[in-house]
């Protein structure tokens, strides 16, 4: 079986010699994998929950509550009203 080295390399992430063979790649491929999860514990520890982040942070795992979208609404409004404001004073539009 012919292996296209460049392909792989882009799809690991590492350079490679070029002539690995397939068991070699699948090893390679078992350390990136390793690898990879090693720095996304390290930078993006895990919370009480067992969410990555924050507690503070709204993840789109969580569902919002009518309140929360409610207030996310009226802050949305705001803002689109807040730069209407500001366009009608610099370009004088209605």
């Amino acid at each position: 079986m012919k292996i296209n080295h460049k392909i792989v390399a882009e799809h690991l992430g590492v350079p490679l010699r070029g002539n690995e063979t397939f068991t070699e790649l699948l090893e390679i491929e078992k350390q990136v994998k390793a690898n990879k999860k090693k720095i996304t514990e390290y930078y993006y520890p895990k919370n009480k929950d067992g969410f990555m982040g924050s507690e503070n942070r709204k993840t789109r795992t969580r569902y919002e509550t009518d309140e929360e979208r409610k207030e996310r609404i009226a802050e949305e409004k705001a803002n689109i009203q807040r730069v209407d404001a500001q366009t009608k004073k610099y370009w004088g539009k209605k």
